[in-house]
């Protein structure tokens, strides 16, 4: 019900049917079924050079480590600025442009210890409301993280929650989030992030939005692939240049820049839950070479992807692959 970008030792075949809710294969083992059901990671401290918006069909509920935090939300005229101190908890819905980096790091190298990002898809989750309408109680709180959500004094309990979801697995770790979920769909101190959610209005042309957001579903479904400007505005019925200054608008990126971070963005996730060798996972998320990834992941994430993974992964935190 919920995903997120399956590990290497799943197809990419299952992937796109997965992320649009479609029916499971049942051909597909159960161990695939439960390792891409959901998708939490500690936030590294390379994230201090900025965490770009790497993919905009997800949930993020961020738990600040030790490094305080600068988050950037919106685009142009209408972004705003919010710091948060360590501990604070935020929610960042789906298609909403933001930027966030850590300020300072902590003395004696511990990074941004302690921090945790938890992702889960949007749309797997709202057709989950349609077979378990209990879910539904949690559709006000997704409809405000479209806005940014800050959670105002949050008790130990859910952040220690929260903590426990890193640890667990499987159906286990789904029973725990949608524990989580209620408690934050009920917490009333919080504050708003941005002025206003995301309109088709605000990409200046009528069904422009629609238009973008299709764009991101072909992105995010084939981002492994050969991909353009040109092509993917062709599928969404945009001429190249109309296309790049929306989509631009819409990610506060550039076309090429977004796919290259999503990239980037998956890599991190094989790098920090399976043993896949680095060349492999170069080749699995869509660079043509070595070289050309370790570039981009250093200019990204300010370390190379053997130091991230060293940086991220605990002994005990390695997939057990799938044949």
């Amino acid at each position: 019900m919920l995903n997120t970008i399956p590990p290497a030792s799943a197809s990419r075949l299952h992937a796109g049917a997965a992320l649009r809710g479609a029916a499971p294969d049942l051909t597909v083992p159960a161990l695939v079924e439960i390792r891409v059901t959901i998708h939490c990671e500690t936030s590294p401290a390379a994230s201090a050079r900025g965490n770009e918006a790497s993919c905009l069909h997800e949930h993020e509920l961020h738990l600040i480590g030790a490094a305080p935090a600068r988050l950037r939300v919106g685009r142009g005229t209408d972004e705003q600025t919010h710091r948060f101190a360590p501990g604070t908890v935020v929610l960042l819905g789906p298609r909403l442009p933001h930027s966030l980096a850590f300020e300072h790091h902590p003395l004696h190298g511990t990074g941004n210890a302690g921090g945790l990002v938890l992702r889960f898809g949007d749309e797997p989750l709202r057709r989950g409301m349609e077979l378990f309408p209990e879910l539904r109680d949690a559709a006000p709180l997704l409809a405000r993280a479209r806005q940014g959500v800050q959670f105002v004094g949050l008790n130990e309990g859910i952040v220690s929650r929260l903590r426990r979801i890193e640890r667990l697995q499987g159906l286990a770790r789904f029973a725990e989030f949608t524990v989580l979920l209620n408690e934050l769909s009920q917490w009333s101190e919080y504050r708003l992030l941005a002025d206003a959610a995301y309109t088709d209005d605000s990409l200046g042309e009528p069904g422009g939005a629609t238009r973008i957001y299709r764009a991101l579903d072909h992105i995010r479904d084939n981002y492994a692939e050969e991909l353009s400007l040109a092509e993917v505005g062709a599928i969404v019925g945009m001429r190249e240049n109309a296309f790049s200054r929306s989509f631009r608008r819409a990610t506060g990126q550039t076309f090429t820049d977004f796919v290259i971070g999503l990239r980037v963005a998956t890599a991190c996730r094989l790098l920090a839950s399976t043993r896949q060798q680095v060349s492999s996972i170069c080749y699995e998320v869509g660079f043509n070479n070595i070289s050309n990834f370790n570039r981009h992941f250093r200019r990204i994430k300010g370390m190379t992807p053997g130091e991230f993974r060293a940086g991220t992964q605990r002994p005990s935190a390695f997939a057990t692959p799938v044949s």
